[in-house]
């Protein structure tokens, strides 16, 4: 959605904010891919209740074979949004190598269907969209919907409410998901139930896919989000959960949501770099 008339969301923006923050030199990928997105549309004639809806189909076909050959060459992913709905193309690839397991992070559920949307925005359906609930342009791309079973999906950090099940989606606590929300995550710790959540949805050696919606961390911290809300992890709660979250088999992590348009100085962005930089260099330079 955009955020003014005839303005286009910051997210696009990013993945190079990400690379002129010293992102790409402190991690020296092997490789970098650029999958551009299209030129922005609001897209208010759309028939659907899903905005650019086509235009996200094709992006999420395109994102998945670039994430298909990294996987193919053993390498660890890592995907710079952009916004959520690139968990669409993510899934998509990971479905495609066989059952694949989802951890998401994230400050708010994702879990709606296009009429229960006050946005249009598919970053807010995308938790929905991969399990199954949605339109067939998005949930069934190469006929591989669902892309992910609820069994195989841990929600952490989320904040923001569930969402009101309809008559044709289940509430989420009612899928078969591992549901710990912000609260939840403080009582029984981070560390121990991200370990829990990772032990629910996947075996030992099976491989899984980590979605990061920087929504989930305070938003004192990170203002730089389309919606932010009060409270979150903190910095140090977020580096506990993703040291936990790529210590084991994880294939690959995917950060959205940071808008750097609305990170004056790039604060925010310095931040989370460093942050980024210090779970994942270890888990890099160990292969």
């Amino acid at each position: 959605m955009p955020p003014a008339n005839s303005r286009e969301p910051g997210t696009r923006f990013a993945p190079q904010a990400f690379r002129d923050l010293g992102l790409h030199q402190a991690l020296s990928p092997a490789k970098t891919t650029v999958v551009e997105a299209r030129v922005y549309s609001d897209d208010r004639g759309r028939r659907v209740n899903v905005r650019n809806m086509q235009a996200i189909a094709e992006h999420a076909a395109r994102l998945c074979q670039a994430i298909e050959v990294a996987l193919s060459n053993d390498a660890f992913v890592l995907v710079l949004g952009g916004d959520c709905s690139l968990l669409i193309g993510s899934m998509l690839a990971n479905a495609h190598r066989g059952s694949p397991a989802l951890l998401f992070i994230d400050g708010h559920s994702d879990f709606y269907l296009p009429e229960q949307s006050h946005t249009g925005g598919a970053a807010g359906m995308d938790l929905a969209l991969v399990m199954g609930w949605g339109p067939g342009e998005l949930t069934n791309l190469a006929g591989k919907g669902p892309y992910v079973a609820p069994q195989r999906v841990a929600v952490l950090g989320n904040r923001a409410g569930l969402a009101i099940g309809s008559a044709s989606l289940p509430a989420l606590e009612e899928t078969g998901v591992f549901y710990a929300p912000l609260q939840s995550l403080r009582e029984i710790g981070v560390e121990q139930a991200t370990r829990h959540a990772l032990a629910k949805i996947r075996t030992v050696d099976e491989p899984y896919w980590v979605h990061l919606d920087v929504d989930v961390i305070d938003s004192a911290l990170m203002p730089a989000v389309d919606s932010p809300q009060a409270d979150g992890l903190t910095w140090q709660e977020l580096e506990t959960l993703l040291e936990v979250a790529l210590d084991g088999n994880a294939c690959g992590l995917q950060v959205t949501i940071y808008d750097p348009t609305c990170d004056p100085g790039f604060i925010a962005g310095k931040t989370l770099v460093e942050a980024l930089v210090r779970v994942l260099a270890p888990r890099i330079s160990s292969g």
